[in-house]
Parts: structure tokens; C-alpha cells; sequence
């Protein structure tokens, strides 16, 4: 839910996107680059956009550039109800903006068997210097190392499906969001620049 005029100008004027900028001197025979060429440039290479969707995701920037839209007293019932439900989406995406990418590629793995490890090493420091523990039950004391992996292994798995199932939420209400902006565009209940930032 991008807004291709927008993206054109922070690509043009925002050193935060000068790796994109970048690419698309590269694929244009000209210098003098207008936003209207960056605007080609995206359309025609879709993959443009995601990097720029993960350049704000890495800096916390939203990728939502759509915006809440007011509810007027002259809107009919039909126009308010399509408005309300819009921005619904839109805050239900936002909140879930950082699930738009599939768990694949995430440090999940990382973080979680970063914070095994030092468990696992804490306890051993804590047995080696605290207690015999290593000569009086050694089959105790590799248990629990055991379940402590074990145990590391289960908050994977259930952070990364938490992380799938948000994903998948994502996808459907971006989707459904996708079809209300384009059904509310054609219908004319509001306009392109009212609903998308600038």
C-alpha cells in the first residue's frame, strides 16, 4: 500500500534510498533523472518497491502510506460504513506491518538460540563452580542441558508459528484493503489524494 508518486520523491531527494537511486540511474540513459522516470523505473521493476519496503522496515519507517479518512456528515450510510471499515484495515495493517514478510528470513533462529546458549552456559558456570554436581549425577546434570535445548527448540517453533499466523493475517487484510481502496477509487466516495500520504 504504497503511494508510487511519494516513493518516487524520497527516492530523488532522500539519501536514506540512495541505493535504489542507484539501480535506477543504472537501467536510465540519462542523468537527469525525473520523478516521473523513477515512477516508470518502479512500475516496471516491482522489485524496487520491495527493497524500498525493507529499507523502512530495517529504519522503522512505515510502508502503509495510506491514510485514515475523515467521515463527513454528508457521506451517506453506505459511504461512512466503506470509510469506517478502510480504516480499519488500515490500523489493523499498520499494527502488523512488521509480519509482511514470511518468518524465512527472520533472526528468529538467531535471538532465540542466542538466549539457549547463554542459558545453557549460566547453568554450567553455576553447576561447575557451586556444586559436585558434575561428578556426584552427571546423567542430572546433561538432562538438564537437554530439556534446556529442548525447551529452546519449543519457543522457536511457537514464535515462528505466532509469526506465520500474523503474516497470514496481514496478507488477507492487505488483500481485502487492496480491493476496498480500489472499489472506493472507482466509485468516487473519495480521491486518490485523500486517501494516499504524500
Amino acid at each position: 500500500m504504497v503511494n508510487i508518486e511519494k516513493i518516487s520523491n524520497q527516492i530523488l531527494n532522500d539519501g536514506l534510498y540512495n541505493t535504489l537511486l542507484f539501480e535506477i540511474k543504472e537501467s536510465v540513459p540519462t542523468h537527469n533523472i525525473t520523478p516521473k522516470m523513477v515512477e516508470r523505473a518502479l512500475i516496471k521493476n516491482p522489485s524496487l518497491i520491495q527493497e524500498y519496503k525493507e529499507i523502512n522496515r530495517q529504519s522503522e519507517i512505515s510502508s502503509i502510506q495510506v491514510k485514515k479518512l475523515a467521515i463527513k456528515d454528508e457521506d451517506s450510510e453506505t459511504i461512512a460504513n466503506f470509510k469506517t471499515e478502510l480504516n480499519q484495515n488500515i490500523q489493523i495493517l499498520k499494527n502488523l506491518e512488521n509480519f509482511e514478510t514470511d518468518s524465512k528470513n527472520s533472526a528468529y533462529a538467531i535471538w532465540i538460540g542466542s538466549v539457549g546458549v547463554t542459558v545453557l552456559f549460566m547453568v554450567h558456570n553455576i553447576i561447575a563452580l557451586f556444586s559436585e554436581l558434575y561428578v556426584e549425577a552427571p546423567s542430572l546434570v546433561y538432562g538438564s542441558y537437554a530439556v534446556i535445548l529442548c525447551l529452546t527448540y519449543i519457543m522457536y517453533l511457537k514464535i515462528k508459528r505466532n509469526h506465520d499466523t500474523q503474516h497470514g493475517i496481514f496478507q488477507n487484510v492487505y488483500a481485502k484493503t487492496q480491493e476496498i481502496l480500489q472499489d472506493g477509487l472507482e466509485a468516487s466516495y473519495f480521491t486518490r489524494d485523500e486517501v494516499y500520504e504524500k
